[in-house]
């Protein structure tokens, strides 16, 4: 059967054909310096054109592929798909329409669906939301119409149903599924997640691997009062904005896979700093020619692999059209986050002790960590921790903190849920409208007037947490 067939070896086919073009035009460029003119380059270049052009006219680039055609096992998954409310960034509270695996918390983006070349995938949306649904699978070519997921050519999952899609998991790579009902709005409220197939022949070169799912976000929108004119001012890496988007660990001399997947409707130009990184698939394909870049250009909808070696220090990696590292026109924030890597290095290579990441936000070990009561206090920020856990203050005493880590910090009363008009006191001033950070060598002081016991933590580094005790 023709399809079974080239779905077997298609990969393959178009992979070596187009490396053996570009191999044809290297022997031209050599051959042509040698000769000292162009025809053979000509020649190498409309045989390789023609080669890539035929690998495509033979192979497998979609059409349904019937589900006993599978050779894999069966993999069965159910979505649920609920309204919740959700955090975006610190005190910033949005209405999201979530999908969920049964018996866990739904999520922006949804959960992660994993699967085999060659499975037959089952997928089940249980409706609990009060808007239909349905389930669409960007990237996978092999489903049939009835299960691609778009209402007016199939259905839609009418809140209380529930529908299961079936298709054979043919092309490998990382893919996507999200809701197409009124897609952008429905896709605006976040009902979208990654599928990766696996295939068994590619070679596992990486030691972790990580997903960054990019979005944008208007916080004015609800079900009730949408928005017609969007205006997005959060910029969402994995449903998160800086602050709140985890730093990704990848040691010295590790690798790491980085899946890029555009679920917004903007590009976004991500930016790696102190490194580069090796582009190796786009949309699930591999690049015949894998190339080296330090900012990508990821378009609404695509997909990319890049390969990334671990160094030493702390790197941003952000996007680097500017606009979109602001949370509500306030920066820094949005789609940025930090690379942690192996223990700073200063310009001889030596190691930094201050402002290394040895702490990783655990409080240092000291003697006796309650002081006796003070007046007036200093106290320092120092590898990743507040120096002293507790202080011990009369009231109307000042508190001064100083940064003498590498990395930016914050002190920041409360927990990192709290809304930031309900927090004691801010270093950032976001309660103004401002987003300050405590850079290296920085200080800020904060006068205690009422007595009780005052928790705070740093906005960055969650883990960082000390009190002051006020008497």
């Amino acid at each position: 059967m023709r399809l079974s067939r080239v779905a077997t070896a298609s990969i393959a086919i178009v992979t070596i054909a187009v490396v053996g073009a570009l191999a044809a035009v290297m022997s031209g460029i050599g051959g042509t310096a040698v000769a000292g003119g162009t025809t053979e380059v000509a020649q190498a270049s409309a045989q390789g054109h023609e080669s890539i052009v035929q690998s495509f006219l033979d192979s497998y680039t979609g059409g349904t592929v019937p589900l006993d055609a599978a050779k894999g096992a069966v993999r069965e998954f159910t979505l649920e798909v609920h309204g919740i409310t959700a955090e975006i960034a610190p005190g910033v509270e949005v209405e999201q329409w979530a999908f969920a695996f049964p018996g866990e918390q739904p999520s922006v983006p949804g959960p992660e669906i994993r699967v085999q070349q060659g499975d037959l995938v089952r997928i089940t949306l249980d409706n609990r939301h009060s808007q239909p649904h349905t389930l669409h699978f960007h990237g996978i070519i092999s489903v049939a119409q009835m299960n691609d997921g778009v209402p007016h050519i199939t259905h839609q999952v009418m809140p209380g149903e529930t529908y299961t899609y079936e298709f054979v998991a043919m092309n490998p790579g990382t893919h996507a599924y999200h809701c197409h009902v009124d897609t952008f709005t429905h896709h605006d409220f976040g009902m979208y997640g990654v599928l990766i197939i696996e295939s068994a022949d590619e070679r596992v070169v990486w030691d972790r691997e990580y997903t960054l799912v990019l979005d944008e976000w208007d916080s004015r929108q609800t079900s009730t009062n949408p928005v017609h004119e969007r205006e997005y001012d959060y910029f969402l890496i994995n449903g998160q904005a800086f602050p709140a988007v985890p730093n990704l660990e990848i040691l010295e001399d590790e690798v790491a896979l980085l899946r890029f997947v555009n679920m917004g409707y903007e590009p976004h130009a991500m930016h790696l700093h102190g490194s580069n990184f090796l582009v190796t698939h786009k949309d699930g394909y591999p690049l015949a020619a894998p190339y080296k870049a330090d900012t990508l250009l990821v378009s609404p909808g695509e997909r990319y692999h890049v390969l990334l070696k671990g160094r030493d220090g702390s790197f941003p990696l952000h996007d680097h059209m500017l606009q979109f590292v602001l949370n509500a026109g306030i920066y820094p924030g949005g789609m940025h986050l930090m690379i942690d890597g192996g223990v700073e290095r200063n310009a001889q290579g030596a190691v930094v002790e201050v402002g290394s990441h040895t702490a990783h936000g655990a409080p240092l070990q000291v003697a006796d960590d309650e002081l006796p009561l003070l007046g007036d206090t200093e106290m320092n920020i120092v590898d990743f921790a507040f120096e002293m856990p507790v202080i011990r203050v009369r009231a109307g005493s000042t508190v001064t903190w100083t940064n003498l880590d590498g990395a930016p910090h914050t002190v920041t009363a409360g927990t990192p849920t709290d809304a930031p008009g309900s927090r004691a006191f801010d270093s950032t001033g976001m309660a103004e409208g401002r987003m300050a950070m405590m850079m290296q060598g920085d200080s800020w002081s904060y006068t205690f007037d009422e007595p009780g016991e005052y928790e705070y933590f740093c906005l960055p580094h969650t883990n960082m947490v000390a009190r002051v005790i006020v008497e």
